[in-house]
C-alpha cells in the first residue's frame, strides 16, 4: 500500500503515543506533530477510509491490524537508521533522530535492514577496515546458509540474495528487470545526482505508472511508456529505477 510521507508521519505518532501513554487523542497528535487539530482530523478520516486507523470524532484514535503493521515498518526504519547514524558514524542522538525522521521516507525497508546488520556486524568484528566489504559480504553469505538471516536484497547490489518478503521484492524490482509488456509504478529514483535530475524531468517520478514497450536483443536500450509517450532509456539507466509491478 503506498502512503504519502505525511500519511507515515501519523501511522508512526499515533504507534508511538499508544505505546508510551496507552492511547491517541487528536490533540496529542497534533502536538506531536506539530500541526492543526483540523489537519489532524483530515489526515485521520483520509487514514480511516484506507482502513489503517479507526477514529470516530471525540474517541480515541486506534491502529486497525493493517496500519498497526504498516505504523510498525515506519518506526523500524526509523529505528534502524537513527542507530546506523549514532553506532556507524558517531552522530549525535539529536541529530541521528531529526535526520532518520527525513530519510526514513525515502528508502525501502530492505536496505535499512542491511544498514542495521552492517552496524552490528562491525561493532562484532575485529576486521581491518579495508577488509570489511569483502568480509560482511562473507558473514551475509553465511547467514543466508544457516536460514538465519531476514533478507535484505536492494536491486543493483552484488552478493545479496533473493529471500525476502514479497513486499520488499515488489520494491526492489528495477525497470531493466521488467519484460516487454511488463507494467510497474516508480518507487524512486537512484542512481547519480544528474542523471537522476535527468529521468525525473523526463517523467519517471514517484507514482507514475509505465508500461515496457520493448526492450533491445541485449538489454540496451529499454523503451518504456510513461504519461502517455514514449522513452528510450539506457540499461544501465533503467536499473536505477526502482519500481513495483502492478497488473
Amino acid at each position: 500500500m503506498e502512503l504519502t510521507t505525511s500519511q507515515e508521519d501519523y501511522l508512526e505518532a499515533i504507534l508511538e503515543l499508544i505505546r508510551r501513554t496507552g492511547n491517541a487523542r487528536v490533540s496529542d497528535i497534533a502536538e506531536r506533530l506539530n500541526v492543526a487539530k483540523s489537519s489532524v482530523t483530515f489526515a485521520l478520516r483520509s487514514l480511516a477510509k484506507r482502513g489503517l486507523v479507526e477514529y470516530e470524532p471525540y474517541q480515541l484514535v486506534a491502529l486497525t491490524e493493517r496500519g498497526q503493521s504498516l505504523a510498525e515498518g515506519v518506526r523500524r526504519r526509523h529505528e534502524g537508521l537513527s542507530r546506523f547514524l549514532q553506532d556507524v558514524l558517531d552522530v549525535d542522538e539529536g541529530v541521528a533522530e531529526a535526520s532518520a525522521c527525513r530519510i526514513e521516507h525515502a528508502i525501502p525497508e530492505g536496505l535499512v535492514r542491511r544498514l542495521t546488520c552492517f552496524a552490528r556486524f562491525m561493532s562484532e568484528s575485529s576486521v581491518p577496515s579495508r577488509q570489511l566489504p569483502e568480509a560482511f559480504r562473507e558473514y551475509c553469505e553465511d547467514r543466508r546458509r544457516r536460514g538465519d538471516c531476514e533478507g535484505c536484497r536492494v536491486a543493483g547490489w552484488p552478493g545479496i540474495g533473493n529471500e525476502t518478503r514479497e513486499e520488499d521484492s515488489k520494491m526492489n524490482t528495477t525497470l531493466a528487470e521488467l519484460e516487454p509488456g511488463g507494467k510497474a509504478k516508480v518507487i524512486r529514483v537512484g542512481g547519480p545526482a544528474a542523471a537522476n535530475k535527468r529521468l525525473v524531468e523526463m517523467g519517471l517520478t514517484r507514482g507514475a505508472t509505465l508500461t515496457v514497450v520493448r526492450v533491445a536483443p541485449l538489454g540496451d536500450p529499454v523503451e518504456v511508456q510513461v504519461r502517455g509517450y514514449n522513452l528510450s532509456l539506457r540499461k544501465i539507466e533503467a536499473k536505477a529505477v526502482e519500481v513495483e509491478r502492478v497488473k
